[in-house]
């Protein structure tokens, strides 16, 4: 029976002349030669019940003598008697040697790659106020220095904005991240919802009972809108109407092209880029904008956009049916999205169809909508 030997005592003599192999050395730390040659120092240690190991570097002639290793070995389990993980505070310290970076800077640069991948203008000019307004107090704050209250600090101003406060909460939380995977601040992220910031933030308001946070018309105020809406000579009011009738989107109808319309079937090819969620959509026309659309393509004077700008070569404002909306009736509340959500109420208490607006869509249109209740209130 062969009994095994002893591995050496790695001593300053015989370090650099031991063959493959791992050799502890006491205090947890080991020199591992590899069969290559190589050697190198390791701190082996146990954290909340899992094994780690932390290198401190080259174990050849011009690298750490054992001594100088042992020292670091000592150093390490000074630190976990203190309840600190070595590599997190090794990490720490690295930060500190090299300087952490500005949020302010960080999050700008973040941005600036982030929007690449943003398809509305819209989202690109919220991510830049979210960035550049909501957050400035974080901007002068170095990213490893940066707390659960420093976020809390910039939430609470917004926190009555539900939708404002959510995305300023997971951009910061984006940005953190990115921070944290380039080794730029400590791996926990203080604008983590679950674990920092839901036990301490209070509890927002739950929205009204009107679907959606865009504000709607009352679908029975509808028919007598579209009167005055119809008295309008503005090419704005024509896209309003165009809107409402085809339950687009507000940026559907604002980049209507001539190309994009059947006039002879009535059909509508929305295409991808205009679409939220960039897949293609068909929409029917109703009469009365096909009706509309034929008269316009006569008297066109952009052979692009339907709804031309100041420049033909753009699209009217995303801001122009809005501004006449709220001319006609007077309330700032309303929006022009709010639409889709007055023939929605109105499908679901006029008609059999209450679950899918998409059904809905199918089987009715607004049109359909505004015929009876004209009807109803002639009667």
């Amino acid at each position: 029976m062969q009994i095994p030997t002893e591995k050496p005592e790695i001593t300053v003599k015989n370090y650099l002349s031991v063959g493959p192999g791992e050799y502890p050395c006491g205090n947890n730390l080991y020199l591992i030669v590899t069969p290559s040659g190589g050697r190198r120092w390791a701190f082996r240690y146990q954290r909340n019940g899992i094994v780690k190991k932390m290198g401190f570097g080259s174990a050849k002639a011009a690298g750490l003598k054992p001594s100088e290793a042992k020292d670091k070995a000592i150093d390490a389990l000074r630190l976990l008697a203190k309840g600190t993980d070595p590599r997190d505070q090794r990490e720490e310290d690295r930060r500190h040697e090299q300087g952490s970076r500005l949020f302010g800077e960080f999050a700008e640069e973040w941005r600036q790659t982030y929007e690449t991948g943003l398809k509305h203008k819209a989202a690109r000019n919220k991510l830049k106020r979210i960035i550049q307004v909501t957050c400035q107090p974080l901007h002068k704050l170095q990213l490893d220095q940066i707390e659960t209250e420093h976020v809390t600090a910039v939430l609470r101003k917004v926190w009555h904005q539900r939708e404002i406060s959510r995305d300023a909460r997971q951009r910061i939380k984006k940005i953190l991240d990115a921070a944290i995977a380039l080794d730029l601040r400590p791996k926990h992220n203080p604008a983590d919802w679950d674990s920092r910031l839901k036990p301490i933030m209070p509890k927002q308001r739950k929205r009204g009972t009107i679907r959606g946070s865009h504000k709607a018309m009352p679908y029975h105020d509808l028919p007598a809108f579209m009167e005055k809406l119809n008295a309008d000579p503005d090419q704005s009011a024509r896209a309003l109407e165009v809107t409402i009738f085809t339950l687009a989107r507000t940026n559907e109808v604002q980049n209507m092209r001539w190309p994009q319309l059947d006039l002879q079937s009535g059909l509508w090819d929305v295409g991808t880029p205009d679409t939220k969620n960039g897949r293609p959509k068909r929409t029917p026309l109703p009469r009365q904008a096909l009706a509309y659309l034929r008269e316009a393509y006569e008297s066109r004077v952009s052979d692009e956009f339907v709804f031309p700008g100041r420049s033909l070569r753009q699209s009217i404002s995303n801001m122009t049916m809005l501004k006449h909306l709220k001319q006609i009736t007077g309330d700032e509340r309303l929006t022009v999205h709010g639409f889709r959500t007055t023939f929605r109420t109105w499908a679901q208490e006029e008609t059999n169809f209450e679950e899918r607006s998409s059904s809905i869509a199918y089987i009715t249109s607004p049109a359909m909508m505004l015929k009876r209740h004209i009807s109803a209130a002639r009667r």
